[in-house]
């Protein structure tokens, strides 16, 4: 598969699934915990395409950028997929793994910006949302209180843009 345009719109579909599921965990999270459990892993595995497509979309670009993100992205969903859910210290967990993602998001977002794959404004989104996670991550490992009043970037307008463009549009023929 050597086609970025199939890459990518693979890419946005295998993200869209991750967002989906992701609120199937959240709103089952506390009435059925396995069906939240068994959303989240299935997200983490979705997710890990959306990382090696990503990676293989931007591996010309930027070889040792696009590696970084995704090893990032594959550090995330590890340690995402080692907190337990249902344990008191899963909101570190949390703030863990997006501590990974919002780097994989900033460097991907920063791909972008240096290529024409994709429209540069999404790439700046994305450093901007990936960027917010980093922040809300550090705030709530260093002061709890405050870090619950930072709400990160809207997920909705930085992933979601970006899924529904590689999904609708794929990328640029280089």
């Amino acid at each position: 598969m050597n086609d970025p345009r199939r890459i990518a719109r693979l890419a946005g579909a295998l993200w869209l699934v991750v967002i989906a599921v992701s609120v199937v965990a959240v709103l089952t999270q506390t009435g059925q915990p396995r069906l939240a459990f068994a959303a989240t892993q299935l997200g983490g595995v979705c997710y890990l395409g959306v990382t090696v497509l990503l990676y293989e979309l931007f591996k010309p670009l930027n070889t040792s950028l696009s590696l970084l993100a995704a090893v990032c992205g594959v550090a995330g969903v590890a340690s995402g997929a080692a907190s337990d859910v249902s344990a008191s210290t899963a909101a570190q967990g949390f703030y863990v793994s997006m501590v990974f993602f919002g780097s994989q998001i900033v460097a991907v977002g920063y791909l972008i910006t240096r290529s024409n794959l994709i429209p540069r404004v999404l790439g700046v989104l994305l450093v901007l949302g990936g960027s917010s996670y980093l922040v809300n991550s550090f705030t709530n490992f260093l002061s709890p209180t405050v870090g619950a009043h930072l709400a990160p970037f809207v997920i909705i307008v930085v992933e979601g843009s970006l899924t529904l463009w590689l999904l609708l549009k794929g990328v640029n023929a280089p």
